[in-house]
């Protein structure tokens, strides 16, 4: 959380003002469209308390997922460009990760899309792979709509 405009928004929203409100003071600011990215992209307090179970389970299953990933990635041992390239999932995990346990939009939006499309590769056919990545989507979807309704954007 580098950016100072998401820090000022984030302390406002944990102190339980609007995204209304902290709009209304912000858009004035030099960069607007930044400050509005960042509030839409944020959830209230209100739902964050609300759903932060369902979304400490979303995150737990992404967490397994992606170690059962790296596990399977190590245990073979060699470094080449299969095992490089085996990386790249489970980086994007665990970027995912970090913007879901932040309740960030984005972190769900990935999620529920990069889930539905891992349903293509055989790997993931497997009971147990197929279970968690539909639990994956279906909490994913979930959560986005009740962390961010329409009628909560801010424009």
């Amino acid at each position: 959380m580098a950016d100072p405009i998401e820090r000022k928004i984030e302390q406002r929203l944990l102190a339980g003002e609007s995204k209304e409100t902290i709009w209304q003071d912000m858009q004035k600011e030099e960069e607007p469209g930044k400050a509005l990215f960042h509030l839409n992209n944020k959830a209230r307090l209100k739902e964050r308390v609300s759903y932060q179970l369902v979304n400490l389970a979303l995150a737990l299953v992404l967490a397994f997922m992606t170690a059962k990933e790296l596990i399977t990635l190590f245990a073979f041992g060699k470094l080449d460009i299969a095992f490089l390239a085996g990386l790249v999932v489970p980086i994007i995990n665990i970027y995912i990760l970090k913007e879901i346990l932040r309740f960030h939009r984005l972190g769900y939006q990935y999620l529920f899309v990069l889930a539905t499309l891992s349903l293509v590769l055989p790997k993931n056919h497997a009971a147990l792979e197929l279970s968690l990545t539909l639990l994956m989507i279906g909490a994913a979807g979930f959560l986005y709509l009740k962390l961010f309704p329409k009628r909560g954007v801010v424009k």
